[in-house]
């Protein structure tokens, strides 16, 4: 239990580090009263995805750190957009658990053969492209027009002074160490009883509708359950012994791109008030449908010339 006390604690204090620059940043935004003249630019796309225009601070300080980060700012702007409802809960965690941490992952990607611009492009217009989606199915339907239940405190209204802004900053940061802390201890235990080798064996099947060679398979599904960094650490080691095609390099980083850590990422992003249905369920569905999209165009000449850039 110490090890684990003592990784939940490291973890959280790179966490903060990333965090609190962010918090002030906003805070500083908002005593400025610069919030709106930030945004402004962004209302036209997040209007698309019927999400208020202060949430684009929400989802570029999630592509430019991370999804805890970006987290903890979401909750400190709900005082100026009002309270979300689960659809838009559930638009927005979808947003950012496409295109979050893009200048390490897309880093990564490029390490394992796929072009860092290209990467990082997709991964913005695929996590814009199935917002929108939620959005447009949850207009349509009614869904999700209840409170979205938020589990990290948040602030009852924004004040001007910095004394509230402090303890309701310290409030977030603590409940972001106990989500970290549950986070490892849920991934420990699923290890430690065989549950990951049972959802590795659970999503083979859906994984060859994506077009992803038998070869390049495992590899996939384990970045998809554990991460991009670890399933693109395996994904580079492959390839530098010539074990998989470029083509299965493009296949598995194009889905692990849009779907990965689909268990630690998730359950964060739940915390927000999301639906697992957008979360999960929809995203797999969405990741497997595109990657075997783009992967069969790939194959053809032209479409490799346009996807792989050769």
């Amino acid at each position: 239990m110490k090890k684990i006390l003592r990784q939940a604690f490291d973890s959280w204090l790179t966490i903060t580090k990333l965090t609190i620059p962010a918090l002030v940043l906003v805070k500083l935004l908002t005593w400025l009263d610069l919030i709106e003249v930030i945004s402004k630019p962004f209302e036209p796309l997040m209007t698309v995805m019927g999400l208020p225009k202060e949430l684009s601070l929400f989802w570029v300080t999630s592509m430019l750190t991370n999804i805890y980060a970006g987290v903890a700012v979401l909750v400190h702007l709900l005082p100026l957009t009002g309270p979300l409802d689960s659809a838009a809960a559930t638009v927005a965690g979808a947003l950012v658990l496409i295109a979050h941490n893009l200048p390490v992952e897309s880093a990564v990607c490029h390490a394992a053969g796929v072009s860092y611009l290209r990467v990082t492009i997709y991964r913005i217009a695929a996590s814009f492209v199935y917002a929108t989606l939620i959005h447009l199915i949850c207009r349509s339907t009614g869904w999700g027009a209840q409170p979205a239940s938020i589990f990290i405190p948040v602030s009852v209204e924004h004040s001007p002074d910095w004394l509230p802004w402090l303890f309701s900053s310290l409030k977030t940061l603590t409940a972001m160490f106990f989500i970290v802390l549950f986070l490892l201890l849920f991934m420990t235990a699923i290890k430690k009883i065989g549950l990951l080798k049972i959802f590795s064996a659970l999503l083979s099947p859906l994984m060859r509708f994506s077009a992803i060679s038998d070869k390049a398979l495992l590899i996939t599904v384990i970045g998809m359950l554990v991460g991009l960094a670890y399933g693109g650490g395996l994904i580079i080691a492959q390839t530098r012994q010539n074990e998989i095609s470029k083509i299965d390099v493009f296949g598995s980083i194009t889905l692990l791109a849009v779907c990965h850590s689909i268990l630690e990422d998730t359950i964060l992003v739940s915390c927000i008030g999301g639906s697992l249905w957008g979360l999960l369920v929809g995203r797999l569905a969405f990741a497997l449908a595109l990657t075997a999209i783009l992967v069969r165009l790939a194959r053809r000449k032209r479409g490799r010339v346009i996807l792989l850039g050769r």
